[in-house]
């Protein structure tokens, strides 16, 4: 990090002690910042620092932060950053032993880094913890089941093999040592998630540990975004198989089949059971069918292109 970098980092508040360091990146997300930054100054914890790396195109959420919010401690990126490649700066930045990692659309309980902090300390294991859907329109909640019914509120604190970075807490050490996110992908999370599985590391769900998603998407911009994720998805499962043709294939196979779509609606159900949203997802299930139906496909595209690029070549 350069040394202008670090001294607006350093503009923040940092007086007092700092166990905790949140981590948030910033992308024109002037719509929800304010909200945001309100609900971390309402945190019964308060051993804690705010790191934003902002790659916005205009002034707006700077201004926010400046003229509102000076304990947060800031740096704007003139160059656009994918989320986890601003996490992974705001992280080599943060001073915090524990570092959470949360998004500028999202709004915490009060409650909600002492609940982070509590399960971690009794239990010492990487924690994941709940995501709600903030407001009733239809469009937000079929976008939320569709997204994060695996997190919802609700049930008992258990392991998960995918831990979102909307709501996440893991020791810097551990950090460090695994590696960071890979900051050139939408799905650094979903990598890093495996690599501390590799390596012995248990994600722990928190599911009273509450932050609420507020969604700003039209139906069209879920399908888009919902395929390209799928693709994304599909091209990271096609490099860890890249040796595993006929995987790939059968994945291939089962993905354009009905079969598949119906076993992840399935686990839809049994999340929204568990998260006492039955009535929710009975009135948004167009949506949610439309949305894993577009990232089934999209991981599809990812495996056929995979498998075509690889095709044995004919001898002359």
């Amino acid at each position: 990090m350069s040394g202008a970098a670090e001294s607006v980092l350093r503009s923040g508040r940092a007086s007092r002690p700092v166990e905790v360091s949140i981590v948030m990146p910033c992308f024109n997300s002037e719509r929800t910042l304010a909200g945001c930054l309100d609900a971390l100054r309402r945190q019964r914890f308060t051993l804690f620092e705010i790191v934003m790396v902002d790659s916005s195109p205009g002034g707006e959420c700077e201004a926010i932060v400046r003229e509102r919010y000076p304990e947060v401690r800031y740096e704007h990126s003139p160059r656009k950053l994918l989320p986890h490649a601003a996490r992974n700066r705001g992280a080599e930045a943060a001073v915090g032993e524990l570092l959470v990692f949360s998004d500028p659309d999202t709004y915490a309980r009060p409650d909600w880094v002492e609940k982070l902090v509590a399960h971690h300390r009794a239990t010492s294991h990487i924690i994941v913890g709940a995501l709600a859907c903030f407001g009733r329109q239809w469009i937000d909640l079929g976008n939320h089941l569709c997204k994060f019914s695996k997190w919802l509120p609700g049930g008992a604190p258990r392991s998960v093999d995918n831990a979102p970075t909307a709501n996440l807490l893991c020791p810097h050490a551990v950090f460090d040592r695994l590696g960071r996110f890979d900051g050139e992908n939408l799905h650094g999370d979903t990598t890093f998630s495996w690599k501390a599985r590799e390596h012995g590391h248990v994600l722990w769900f928190a599911p009273d540990a509450i932050v609420f998603h507020h969604h700003l998407q039209r139906v069209g911009d879920v399908v888009r975004e919902r395929h390209s994720r799928g693709v994304l998805f599909g091209e990271l499962r096609a490099d860890l198989w890249s040796n595993r043709r006929s995987k790939l294939l059968l994945y291939l196979l089962v993905s354009l089949l009905p079969v598949r779509l119906l076993r992840v609606l399935a686990l839809t159900v049994a999340h929204c059971r568990r998260g006492r949203c039955l009535i929710d997802l009975a009135a948004t299930h167009p949506l949610v069918v439309l949305g894993h139906g577009a990232a089934l496909l999209g991981e599809s595209r990812a495996y056929a292109r995979r498998l075509i690029a690889r095709r044995p070549q004919g001898g002359t």
